[in-house]
């Protein structure tokens, strides 16, 4: 699992809000399926992708999920 958020500010001159805080999370697992084969399912969710770019008076939320296989030769 991974928890991460970029640097943003928490205040402006003349006392505004910048609205910018999110977070990025995501969860992965690896089963390997064979000695030569591997299926990592993964889910991630990203919290107010925009930053101070989001509407006011919106929100937005992104979850999204991927299957990667890897072959070894």
């Amino acid at each position: 699992m991974a928890v991460g958020q970029p640097t943003f500010a928490t205040s402006l001159k003349g006392g505004d809000t910048p609205r910018d805080g999110n977070y990025a999370w995501e969860w992965w697992y690896e089963v390997q399926v064979t000695d030569h084969i591997a299926v990592t399912p993964a889910l991630f969710y990203l919290s107010r992708p925009l930053g101070g770019d989001t509407p006011d008076g919106r929100s937005f939320n992104q979850l999204g999920g991927l299957i990667k296989t890897s072959f070894k030769f």
